[in-house]
C-alpha cells in the first residue's frame, strides 16, 4: 500500500502551523505580563519613595507649626507683660505731671513740699548706691547737681521738683533698656578700659578694650567676678547688638540675686 507523500506533508504542515501560532503568542503574552509585572513594581518603588517624602515633608510641617504656636504665645505672654508695665510707667508720669502743675500753683506752700523733696533726693543717693554700678560719674553728677539745686533760693519749688522728677524718670528708663558704654573698671586690683554692657538692671558686665579680659556683677557679692566661655561670647555679641552692628539676637547673661 503506498502513501501520498506530499498530500501527508502538506496535512503536517497545516495542523502544526496553528500549534507554532499558538505557542508563539503565549510566548508573547508570558514576555509582556513580566514587562506589566516590572513595570507595576517600579511604580509601587516609586510610590513607596514619594510617600516616605510626603511623610517627612508633613512632619516638617507639623514640627514648624507647633514651634510657631509656642512661639506665638511666648510673643502674646511678653506683649501683655509689656503692655502692663506701660500702664504702670505712664501711670507714674501722670501722676508726677500732676505734681508739677499742683507745686507750679502752690510755689508759696514750700512747708511741706521741700521736706518731701529731700526725701526724694535722698532715696534716690542710696538707689544708685545700692544699684548695679553703672554709669556712676554721670548718675552722680546728677545727683548733685540736685542738691546743690536744693540749695539755691533764686530757683523755683516747682523748677527743683522737676529736676528731681527727671531724675526718676531717668532711672525708670534705665530699667527697660539695653545700653553699651566705654569706661573704666577696677577688676583684681587693676585699672583696665573696658566696654561695658548693661542689661535693664539685670546685668551689668564688660570686655576689656584689648578682649583679654571680661567679668560681669555679682549683685550677691557686690564684686566683679571674671567670666569665660559662653559668657564672655554674649557679652562680646551683646556689645555689637547694643551699637547696633549685629542684629537682635538672643545671648547668655549671668543672673545673681540680691542678699
Amino acid at each position: 500500500m503506498k502513501f501520498n507523500t506530499k498530500n501527508t506533508s502538506l496535512l503536517l504542515a497545516a495542523f502544526t502551523l496553528p500549534l507554532f501560532a499558538q505557542e508563539s503568542s503565549q510566548i508573547d503574552n508570558s514576555d509582556k505580563l513580566k514587562d506589566s509585572v516590572a513595570i507595576t513594581t517600579s511604580s509601587l518603588e516609586e510610590a513607596s519613595r514619594n510617600q516616605q517624602q510626603i511623610n517627612k515633608i508633613d512632619k516638617d510641617t507639623r514640627d514648624l507649626e507647633f514651634e510657631y504656636i509656642d512661639t506665638f504665645k511666648e510673643y502674646e505672654n511678653l506683649k501683655l507683660y509689656n503692655d502692663q508695665l506701660q500702664k504702670i510707667i505712664n501711670s507714674q508720669l501722670e501722676e508726677i505731671d500732676s505734681i508739677l502743675k499742683q507745686i507750679a500753683d502752690l510755689d508759696n506752700t514750700n512747708i511741706n513740699i521741700i521736706p518731701l523733696m529731700l526725701k526724694m533726693t535722698d532715696s534716690l543717693e542710696r538707689f544708685i548706691e545700692l544699684d548695679i554700678p553703672f554709669l556712676q560719674d554721670e548718675r552722680l553728677e546728677r545727683l548733685a547737681s540736685i542738691k546743690e539745686v536744693m540749695d539755691r533760693g533764686d530757683i523755683s519749688t516747682s523748677e527743683k521738683f522737676r529736676k528731681v522728677a527727671e531724675a526718676y524718670q531717668i532711672e525708670n528708663e534705665y530699667g527697660r533698656t539695653i545700653e553699651a558704654y566705654r569706661g573704666s573698671v577696677n577688676f583684681e586690683n587693676k585699672d583696665f578700659n573696658a566696654d561695658f554692657l548693661r542689661v535693664g538692671r539685670v546685668a551689668l558686665m564688660f570686655v576689656t578694650t584689648n578682649g583679654d579680659t571680661a567679668g560681669y556683677w555679682n549683685t550677691s557679692s557686690n564684686s566683679w567676678v571674671k567670666s569665660t566661655g559662653a559668657i564672655k561670647r554674649s557679652t562680646e555679641e551683646g556689645l555689637k547688638i547694643a551699637l547696633k552692628q549685629s542684629p537682635p539676637t538672643l545671648i547668655n547673661i549671668p543672673i545673681t540675686s540680691y542678699e
